[in-house]
């Protein structure tokens, strides 16, 4: 019985450190972004559709808009202890309101570059395909 309780002591303070991690990484993604390149299955994204795109990530939503009329909302959920860091992005909307995207992260001076699947199984590097959408966005400087 004793066993038990200790090794259900260690599992309860390591799900804690992995809540407190997600918070602080939930935190360091925090902002609004510009998106600067989006492509998927060879094709990039023209200059037009990403100079009217921006991320918004408050928290775990995650607000994605096209230009004045076009608002796709999800949640988001990290885990930046995978390899590399995992995002999960469940829209609450639009065409995939239900779905799960699943994703990888990684921040480097204000920018964040994410790649994510529609369907199948989490990318496992920054590489955009027919089935992997690869996205790059700038940290919107506050004034």
């Amino acid at each position: 019985m004793k066993r038990f309780a200790v090794a259900f002591a260690l599992l309860v303070f390591s799900c804690a450190g992995i809540i407190v991690a997600d918070e602080k990484a939930l935190k360091e993604l925090e902002g609004t972004y510009k998106m600067t390149f989006a492509e998927k299955g060879g094709k990039v994204a023209p200059k037009e559709v990403t100079d009217s795109s921006v991320v918004t990530i408050m928290g775990d939503d995650f607000v994605l808009t096209f230009g004045p009329d076009d608002k796709n909302s999800a949640k988001i959920k990290v885990n930046p202890e995978a390899k590399p860091a995992s995002i999960d992005i469940m829209p609450t909307d639009g065409d995939l309101k239900g779905k799960t995207l699943l994703g990888i992260y990684k921040i480097d001076k204000g920018e964040v570059t994410m790649a994510f699947a529609e369907k199948g199984e989490r990318p496992k590097d920054f590489k955009a395909d027919d089935e992997v959408t690869l996205i790059k966005l700038k940290k919107v400087e506050k004034k």
